[in-house]
């Protein structure tokens, strides 16, 4: 197996994706030679340490516990201790600190999904790993989204204006039903019924029923016309990508699924992708990606997967 890259990059994507190498070469071959290489690359930077102990939690957390409650020996594991284990201390921080969001008035784990009906009458549904704050008073109703993405059906009350808020924008209801998602790339809008008024960056929008717009890198988009109901469809339990970026599919699918699924080749990220995930079976999902798609992927654990090209 050839030596896995040395990373320097502040992208997270490929410091992730050396650990991951790292931790697969680990497993295959327990000679001094390789520690040799791993701990160089460790020093070369403390993101290393960091995302290999992610890796090393990932692997531990899979509950392999003998009848007497104590770990069992595994060979693996064994072979970890020559460099892997010695950080887990120092990465057990790091672990933390990915934990560590605020949780808001109303919140969602990991493949949950949640309803909630505000004092106004108004209901929220709530998508995985999503967390709002509400703020209500005789003059207004606002949302303040932290993470994720809800779904709103707004209670009509001209003299209180609702909105939903992020740290990006801000999107006011004109008496509607709309989503709002904050993403890896930015803040989007969905209407599905009636029309949503959103400013940001100086800039104001009217967003009509079918349409959608995002927030981008300091920019406000136009209102485009979307298939609001195929990007909705995490309301029924179905994730619909149309020639997606397999990257973003599989950041999607991590929220329905608990563990880490790593693109262990740079181009797959960015290669298109069409599928449809049943994310009601999420035990499924990974069989769902090798059937459908030209990659193989290797389960380290239930916590842990790594994808590769076919």
């Amino acid at each position: 197996m050839k030596k896995p890259p040395r990373t320097s990059s502040a992208d997270e994507t490929d410091i992730s994706r050396a650990a991951a190498e790292w931790f697969a070469r680990l497993l295959d071959e327990p000679n001094p030679a390789a520690h040799q290489q791993f701990r160089a690359w460790l020093l070369e930077d403390e993101r290393h340490a960091q995302a290999y102990a992610e890796f090393e939690r990932l692997w531990s957390g899979a509950g392999l516990v003998g009848e007497s409650g104590r770990a069992s020996s595994l060979s693996r594991r064994t072979m970890l201790k020559g460099g892997g284990l010695v950080i887990v201390a120092g990465g057990a921080g790091f672990a933390g600190l990915t934990l560590l969001r605020s949780f808001g008035d109303y919140s969602t784990g990991t493949g949950e999904t949640k309803t909630v009906t505000l004092p106004d009458g108004t209901r929220i549904e709530l998508s995985p790993q999503t967390a709002f704050s509400i703020d209500f008073s005789e003059k207004a109703r606002r949302v303040r989204l932290m993470r994720g993405e809800i779904f709103v059906s707004v209670v009509a009350d001209p003299s209180r204006p609702f909105a939903v808020e992020t740290d990006d924008l801000r999107a006011t209801a004109l008496g509607t039903q709309y989503s709002v998602a904050i993403e890896p790339e930015g803040t989007s809008v969905f209407v599905t019924q009636h029309a949503v008024e959103v400013t940001a960056a100086g800039r104001r929008e009217i967003l009509n029923e079918g349409q959608s717009l995002s927030y981008r890198k300091g920019r406000l988009s136009d209102p485009v016309e979307t298939d609001i109901e195929t990007r909705l469809a995490w309301r029924s339990g179905k994730l619909v990508f149309l020639s997606a970026p397999f990257g973003k599919v599989i950041a999607d699918i991590e929220r329905w699924r608990r563990g880490k699924i790593v693109l262990m080749d740079p181009e797959l990220a960015d290669r298109p992708v069409t599928l449809i995930v049943d994310v009601k079976r999420s035990d499924r999902i990974l069989d769902t990606l090798q059937l459908g798609l030209p990659v193989r992927i290797v389960t380290i654990s239930p916590w842990l997967a790594l994808v590769y090209n076919r």
